[in-house]
């Protein structure tokens, strides 16, 4: 037997072993948030009344926190007071930005009435700026702050063909080189579009299987995917659970 088929069937068997784990880990959490569910004793103790202590106690614990999380919402409807409650908890784990992802537009169409409901909420001192275009900026001087952007299908991949499309002509007429895009390049381009909004560290996506629904393709690319399940059961300790699973991920960047 040749070396190289050994290693195919050392890999494979890697990825069976890592798929099989992934796949246990799964249905292990959502059957605990059903059974939390079920438990009527657990729903006082769900949420703690100072979330905002709570979760600074269990920041000592990690040994980082994600810069940029992102939301991806799969065939549910937007649930407010889920998504209101994971930007307030970013908030309070000082994490900076947090993008929403609604493939199906839903989010963007009632964006103002959502906008209303998160800053009547009001759980965590500090400031949410929600982004309305490109310039995500606010200069507000708030110590703590997070910055929100509901993103669209048309964002994603739309957004990375019309950058193409643009190179492509700017080439056509000499006005670039095609040795000038690299990587750096096309960050500098898609944040000129976009806003200069960090990569998102990790994603969490909702529903019972995998799908990005063509979520940033781009920017992506070394994100860590982690699921939650259903909108509707997500609580304070499933995003602990998030924070604590980031942590413990060791990116490599390609190397």
């Amino acid at each position: 037997m040749s070396l190289a088929i050994l290693y195919k069937a050392a890999w494979l068997l890697v990825h069976l072993i890592f798929t099989v784990v992934e796949t246990v880990l799964f249905y292990r959490n959502h059957l605990l948030r059903q059974l939390r569910k079920l438990s009527p004793r657990s729903q006082p103790q769900k949420t703690p009344t100072n979330h905002v202590e709570y979760l600074k106690l269990h920041r000592e614990y990690l040994e980082k926190i994600p810069q940029h999380l992102a939301v991806i919402l799969g065939l549910e409807e937007p649930n407010f007071q889920t998504l209101a409650n994971i930007i307030y908890w970013s908030m309070a784990s000082e994490i900076s930005y947090i993008s929403i992802y609604d493939h199906r537009d839903i989010l963007q169409s009632r964006q103002a009435e959502f906008r209303e409901f998160v800053l009547r909420q009001r759980t965590t001192p500090g400031h949410v700026a929600f982004a309305s275009g490109p310039d995500t900026s606010d200069g507000n001087g708030f110590k703590r702050q997070i910055k929100v952007q509901i993103l669209s299908r048309a964002d994603g991949k739309q957004t990375i063909g019309d950058l193409a499309r643009t190179l492509s002509q700017e080439v056509q007429r000499g006005e670039l080189q095609v040795d000038q895009i690299d990587v750096e390049f096309v960050n500098k381009r898609l944040g000129d579009l976009t806003g200069r909004v960090p990569d998102p560290d990790v994603a969490v996506y909702t529903g019972s299987f995998c799908c990005t629904y063509g979520f940033l393709p781009w920017q992506s690319r070394l994100t860590e995917f982690i699921a939650i399940g259903t909108q509707e059961h997500f609580a304070l300790d499933d995003f602990l659970g998030v924070l604590y699973q980031f942590a413990r991920k060791e990116q490599r960047f390609g190397k």
